[in-house]
């Protein structure tokens, strides 16, 4: 399946050293997995695995701090192969439909299992001791990173597992050091600024807005977003409204709600279902009902999921009919859930979806119209006669046969059903 060079000490090749260089250790990961050849995406998960076991077990015996930042460069080198060999299956064309055969299941392994490590790894590292230490390693790393995230497209197969997330990851920690961040700030002002590929330069005003967030200058990073990316991307900001959510700062998840608020109602409305979760969980804290009201309102129909549970949670069953009934809902679309809690509650309100849903399957003019017509006749029957109300609904079934005398599909049905005798 692959066709590659196995680590060892021999021809020369000297091993990862502790003092060594990033450039160093990189030489050294490319001469052994440089030129690796793959042939579908199992075979890339397979070279990913087993360059990670050996690449990694170089440093065991290593001081900590600098086995950390070893193992970050792994990782980023790795992400960087991965992109390489994929970038060149799809610009080839030669047997890329083959080797994107369930390539999602493969490359999503691959991204989580990258995330988790440079995660964990992240986490464990002595940032002041890697920054006091090493910063010569650090700033190779930075530069590093910045080169793979400049060259960074939006197509990518994994994109959970991207460059921008990466740098975030970073420089949220072990580079947020001021004279690190200050000579960043001068690349990415220089990318952001430029007029080449739009990419790199998006990357570039990002990752600008990323900084003014972890200064905790959000209005400043929504201004350059609106200012310098022609599409504003959920994807790249729900992240931290998590991070909000989990740090309990729910006064500055709200705004970033109402900042995002437009851009989901507009082009992203994939994202409510997250976005709306996102709300509940302020609600649950904050007391902003009406703000998260407003927001499912303007939201509709994507909304329709939280909105209508919370509708049933206030027990507004009339707003819960009215909602239903102006979405075109029929009884066979409500979650039967919500279906008898409202006939138990408040059983009148359901009286218009009834009579809607039958109106909508008569319109079809088929034989399976209008046997869906009278099974929700007969459900009505029951409504009514529970509301003591059966009168009433003779006096429509009488009304809604005369209508019908020319449709003898119908007619029979009804007959069949017990409603015409």
């Amino acid at each position: 399946m692959l066709e590659m060079e196995y680590f060892e000490h021999r021809g020369g090749i000297k091993l990862p050293k502790p003092a060594g260089t990033c450039a160093d250790w990189m030489a050294y990961f490319d001469k052994q997995y440089g030129k690796s050849k793959v042939y579908n995406a199992y075979s890339v998960e397979e070279l990913y695995n087993r360059a990670w076991r050996q690449l990694n077990q170089l440093a065991d015996d290593w001081e900590p701090t600098i086995r950390g930042i070893y193992d970050i460069l792994v990782a980023l080198y790795l992400k960087q192969l991965v992109d390489a060999l994929v970038d060149s299956k799809r610009d080839s064309g030669s047997g890329a439909p083959d080797f994107f055969y369930q390539a999602g299941y493969y490359f999503a392994k691959i991204a989580k299992h990258g995330q988790d490590q440079l995660t964990s790894v992240l986490e464990k590292i002595d940032n002041g001791k890697a920054q006091r230490a090493y910063r010569a390693r650090l700033q190779e790393l930075a530069a590093y990173a910045a080169e793979q995230f400049a060259k960074e497209t939006v197509e990518t197969v994994y994109r959970d597992w991207s460059w921008f997330k990466i740098h975030k990851l970073l420089w949220s920690g072990l580079l947020n050091e001021k004279s690190l961040i200050a000579d960043e700030l001068v690349r990415l002002r220089q990318a952001a600024a430029n007029s080449g590929p739009g990419q790199a330069r998006d990357a570039a005003v990002k990752s600008l807005a990323h900084f003014d967030l972890m200064a905790g200058d959000d209005e400043n990073a929504w201004d350059r977003i609106a200012a310098m990316l022609k599409e504003i991307d959920p994807r790249d900001w729900l992240g931290y409204m998590e991070d909000y959510v989990r740090e309990q700062q729910w006064n500055r998840l709200l705004k970033w709600l109402e900042w995002l608020r437009p851009v989901i109602r507009d082009k992203a409305q994939d994202f409510t279902m997250a976005y709306l979760d996102l709300w509940q969980e302020a609600v649950n804290d904050v007391e902003v009902e009406g703000a998260f009201r407003e927001a499912m309102v303007s939201l509709l129909p994507s909304s329709y999921g939280h909105y209508s549970r919370f509708l049933l949670d206030k027990e507004e069953y009339r707003a819960w009919a009215d909602l239903h009934l102006l979405l075109g809902y029929t009884p066979a679309s409500i979650e039967s859930a919500q279906l008898k809690k409202v006939e138990k509650a408040d059983p009148p309100v359901l009286l218009p979806i009834y009579h809607y849903a039958v109106e909508m399957w008569m319109g079809e003019k088929t034989r399976l119209g209008y046997k869906e017509a009278v099974k929700l006749l007969k459900k009505l029957e029951a409504v009514y006669k529970k509301l003591r109300m059966a009168p009433r609904f003779e006096s429509y079934l009488a009304e809604l046969v005369k209508k019908s005398s020319r449709y003898r599909a119908f007619q029979a049905e009804l007959h069949k059903g017990g409603l015409l005798r």
